[in-house]
Order: structure tokens, then sequence, then C-alpha cells
């Protein structure tokens, strides 16, 4: 059976790969267009000239190792040693053939879906899209270089990041039965502007009731409820039931497959971190050796800072919140918890003082705190050694709130000065302040 190479070769392969495709001639580049049924790959030897303008590969072991037979018939009529694959990630249909692929020692790289769309329209400006186009499209990116790592993660971060999107998924379900209860069946049972009366709280189901506010929970005899609104009622509380009972199982499968990781116990050291958000935070990152420095962790996590910037305009810095979503809101949810310490507390309200002025300072101070937690999470895992409190939790030095003239529009995120004054160049500042008035 083909081996796969070990993740930590496979990233320091990427990084030089990705540093000599622009200029290398010696290698052919393949981009694979994929499909539930078939895929439809392209061909190239590397800035020379075109193979294959079109090959379908049925998405089956057959078809793979068709597909290979004649990869390696190419090879040996250009003399090159070297084959890169792209594909794009449609589902889950990339991986059995990236997975092929790899046990064969092809390099297989990402193609983001986004540029992929924005760079398919510059090939013969149309918007037809076809398989054969996307092929080409990606064999174009490929050979300029934009593509990305494809990460092949172990067994039990894959196991921990199926578990995490059941999670997801369960903790939706949740949401939306909530929100069914108080947005279509509290309106049936009385007046949606005032709270419902005693009686027809009091025939709510136990979990029904558990989603009212106290002081409207009934505990007298219930009113008659409508025979099939009744029925909606029970159903709900039954399903509001086994959704709990899911996510309560799941939480306790990712603690179990977790706790043998030497990094889901590092991150369970630091404050406000508990399991499940060092479970989710382990999925999410995959493994620490793919990264070289913790501005790549931000900009995963999104919370890197971006401006707008044309001409003499420039508009507020804010988070680009991009990337993993999952990752940017387990960070949040550890910023809260990581709030209750002492040290969370005082770190906030720092954050809050620098704003002061500011409607969304609370908001913006605990974004900032989550990027706080996401270097201690970069240095716990990097060093492999636990959180150390007398280290980590250094206050923040005060900033005076002023902005200097050489700042102005150039100002931190979130300040509130910079909020309403950060549309303007610092050329434009300073000349409103400098410059003389001209009269006609």
């Amino acid at each position: 059976m083909p081996i796969i190479r070990p993740n930590a070769i496979r990233i320091k392969r990427f990084r030089e790969l990705k540093a000599t495709l622009r200029t290398n001639r010696e290698r052919l580049l393949v981009g694979i267009d994929i499909a539930k049924a078939q895929h439809v790959a392209q061909v190239r030897l590397a800035h020379t000239r075109l193979l294959d303008k079109q090959l379908v590969i049925p998405n089956t072991q057959a078809g793979f190792a068709q597909f290979w037979a004649h990869l390696q018939a190419r090879q040996r009529e250009t003399g090159v040693a070297e084959i890169v694959c792209a594909v794009e990630p449609t589902g889950t249909y990339h991986q059995a053939l990236a997975t092929f692929l790899e046990g064969h020692g092809v390099e297989v790289v990402f193609v983001c879906n986004h540029v992929a769309a924005l760079n398919r329209r510059t090939l013969d400006r149309t918007w037809g899209k076809s398989d054969p186009k996307d092929a080409h499209n990606l064999c174009d990116l490929l050979e300029r270089g934009l593509v990305l790592f494809y990460s092949l993660p172990g067994d039990r971060i894959a196991t921990l990041r199926r578990l995490v999107r059941l999670l997801r998924h369960a903790r939706t379900d949740l949401a939306a039965g909530k929100a069914r209860f108080r947005n279509t069946l509290c309106p049936a049972l009385g007046p949606a502007g005032e709270p419902l009366p005693a009686a027809v709280a009091a025939a709510l189901p136990a979990p029904l009731q558990a989603l009212l506010p106290p002081a409207q929970r009934g505990d007298g005899p219930g009113a008659d409820l409508p025979p099939a609104l009744a029925f909606e009622l029970t159903d709900l509380a039954a399903r509001l039931v086994s959704v709990r009972a899911r996510i309560a199982q799941i939480e306790a499968e990712l603690g179990t497959v977790a706790a043998p990781l030497l990094a889901y116990r590092l991150l369970r050291t630091l404050p406000g971190v508990g399991p499940t958000l060092a479970a989710i935070l382990v999925a999410e990152i995959g493994d620490i050796a793919w990264y070289t420095k913790v501005s790549q962790l931000r900009k995963l996590a999104g919370l890197d800072i971006i401006r707008v910037e044309s001409g003499q305009w420039a508009g507020t810095a804010r988070i680009s919140r991009c990337g993993r979503p999952l990752l940017r809101w387990a960070l949040y949810q550890a910023a809260l918890g990581t709030a209750r310490t002492p040290f969370g507390r005082a770190w906030r309200a720092a954050m809050r003082e620098k704003r002061h002025g500011d409607p969304h300072a609370f908001f913006k101070a605990n974004v900032e705190l989550a990027a706080k937690l996401l270097r201690l999470v970069w240095g716990v895992w990097r060093s492999g050694r636990p959180y150390d409190p007398v280290r980590g939790e250094a206050r923040p030095a005060a900033r005076p709130v002023a902005i200097s003239t050489a700042d102005q529009g150039r100002s931190a995120i979130g300040h509130p000065r910079a909020c309403q004054t950060g549309r303007l160049s610092a050329a434009r500042a300073l000349d409103r302040k400098t410059r003389p008035c001209e009269r006609t």
C-alpha cells in the first residue's frame, strides 16, 4: 500500500515548491477540476507547452490508476521527475484522489475557491464556466504559484475535526429550535408584545418553560391549548432534549479523543480554555509545525488587521474576519472566560479605557483579548511548556488617548477618534491645521 509522507516533510517540501513554481520548468503541472462522478484534468509542461488539454478521470480506483499510468507516460516522454497537482476543494470529493496521488509521491496543493473564481474571468474575459475551463484555470494559478498547502492531518486530528463539525451542526439545531419557539410558537400563544399568561406558560412542557424569563414561568394549573399547537410544542420540547443529549455526548467524545494529545493538555492550562474549547482549537489549528510565525495563526483566525486605502483616503483599521470562523469563535469564547479571571478583567478594563467613548469598546476589547490568547496558544504549543501565569499575565501599559498629528488617519483599530477622523489622510489633516486659508 502506498505510504503518505509525514506532514512535517510535506510542509517543508511545499515551501520549497512554492518558491520555485514561477521559474522552474522541470516539472509537470496538473490542474484537476473536482466533481462527484468524474474529474477533468489538464496537463502542462511548466512554462513550456500544453500536453493534455482535457483528461476525464472517473472517480473510481480504476480511473485513478489509469490517470496515474498516463502521468507516468508523460513523465517518460518529457524526462521530468516531478509532478504537481492542484485541486479545488469541492466538498469532500477531492479527498480520495488527493490521497491516492500523495501515496504515489505526487505533490498535491490547494487552490482557494475565491481566487479561482476571480481568475477564471480573466482567462478569456467571458462569464462562461465549464469543467475544462476550470482545469485550465487551476493550471494557470498553479503555474503562477497561487496555491495553498494541502493538509493531511493524522487520524486523531481528523477525528477531532469530524466531531467538531458534528458539534457545530448540533448547536445550530439547538439555536434553530430556540428561535422557532420564540419567533413562531410564542406569538401563536399570545400577543408578542406582552408576557404569556400564567396559565398558558404553565401548560408548556418543562424544556420550553426553561426558555422563558424566570418571572414568566408558571407553576399552577395549565390552560387547555389547541391540539395541533400542543402537539407541536411537545415535539419541539422532545427535539430540544434530544439535541442537548447529542451535544453532551459529542463533547464527551471530544474530550476522550483529544486527551492523549500533548497540545490539548497544554491548551487546557490557559485561562478561559475549557475541554471543549481546547479540542476545537486543536482541531482548527491542526499541527503547529505547519506555521512559522504567529502572524500566520492570526490570519487563519481572521484576527489580522487590515485597512482599505485609496489615494488620499484611508479607512478605519479592522480585523479581516477571514480564515476559519470557528477558530475565531472559540478564541472569542475563551476571551469571555478569561475576562472572569483577575488578569483578564484587568486586561479588558485597560483595553476599554484605551477606547474611552467608543460605544463598541466592550466588544473590541474582547476581540483584542482573543488575539492575546492566540499569542499565548502559539507560545505554549510551540514551546511544549504549560502556561506560566507569572509570564503571561503582564498587564498592558496604559496608552494616551490623544492622537498625534502624524498618526491621524492611521490610528489603532477601534479607536473612537479613528472611527470619526480616520477617513482623512494624514496629509489632508495636516493641511487643514497648518496651511492658511485661501481667500479669493
